[in-house]
């Protein structure tokens, strides 16, 4: 079989802790990159209910595992389990990443990393944009927090259906970075000033996604062409969000090459190689979302 000389007895670990993760592309992106570059490594899902958190953090350390992905519901909790945190990831309370070194273990995020490059491929110049991010979730809160420490975007504003979780996060923002950060409601009379001057529209939120891709978290009159839009949503590929956006004239990317470029940033971290985005063209991307 062909995976037999991938997978041995001198194999290396890495896998995916999350619940659910069969949905998951990630093993197929990983372990595509490790066969295509002949390295010795195996990347698998484990479906770690919350609860077993504690027994997978152990079993990293046991078995000697490469290092792991951390994705939902356990990118806040896996921090207690870290020997060491990035400055980004004691910053957002996130991991997303765990490495070794030194024999430590070792937590970061890659999110923040995987965002700047897909936007920027997509031709977007983030420096001095102005952000509205839509959603408060773990996602929102990692973005917000690292493009405000790193003070690139000229202002950011937060919103949701929400009033008072989106102002919770706006303070945290503020509190963390000293970045000024305003927020509004999507029923708010303010929204389509902001909206008016937005350069960058990032969906954090899980409307338009698989299933239910009828609907958009924002009203599509509130779009203009000056805008990139960004939705972090990769399934379907093209959001309704992101379907009104590209009629009126935006530049639109979907969530795809965010988590493909978070992906290989952790790579580098387990490996110490750095992965050529041409292992990866956008139809054999697309291709994974569908098998």
């Amino acid at each position: 079989m062909e995976m037999d000389r991938f997978v041995s007895g001198s194999s290396r670990l890495v896998c995916l802790l999350g619940y659910p993760v069969a949905h998951s592309v990630s093993p197929l992106i990983h372990n595509h990159a490790f066969r295509a570059l002949n390295l010795p490594y195996c990347y698998i899902p484990l479906a770690v209910p919350p609860q077993s958190v504690h027994t997978a953090a152990a079993l990293l350390r046991s078995a000697r595992f490469a290092g792991a992905n951390v994705t939902i519901p356990h990118k806040s909790a896996i921090t207690h389990y870290c020997d060491r945190l990035s400055p980004l990831s004691a910053a957002t309370g996130t991991v997303n990443t765990l490495y070794w070194e030194d024999s430590l273990l070792c937590g970061t995020t890659t999110d923040t990393e995987g965002f700047v490059r897909a936007v920027t491929a997509a031709g977007h110049q983030l420096d001095g944009s102005h952000m509205v991010l839509l959603g408060n979730g773990g996602a929102a809160r990692t973005l917000a927090i690292a493009l405000a420490m790193e003070k690139r975007i000229a202002s950011l504003c937060i919103v949701g259906r929400n009033a008072g979780r989106i102002g919770a996060l706006a303070d945290t923002v503020e509190r963390v970075t000293g970045f000024s950060v305003s927020r509004v409601p999507l029923d708010g009379k303010e929204l389509p000033a902001v909206m008016e001057r937005c350069t960058l529209l990032v969906n954090c939120t899980s409307v338009g996604m698989h299933p239910a891709t009828g609907v958009s978290p924002l009203p599509g009159a509130l779009l203009h062409p000056g805008m990139m839009v960004f939705d972090a949503i990769y399934n379907p590929a093209e959001t309704r969000l992101l379907q009104e956006a590209r009629a009126c004239g935006c530049r639109t990317e979907n969530g795809l090459r965010m988590l493909l470029f978070q992906g290989l940033a952790s790579f580098r971290y387990w490996t110490g190689v750095s992965v050529p985005e041409e292992l990866f063209p956008p139809d054999l991307l697309q291709s994974l979302l569908e098998r």
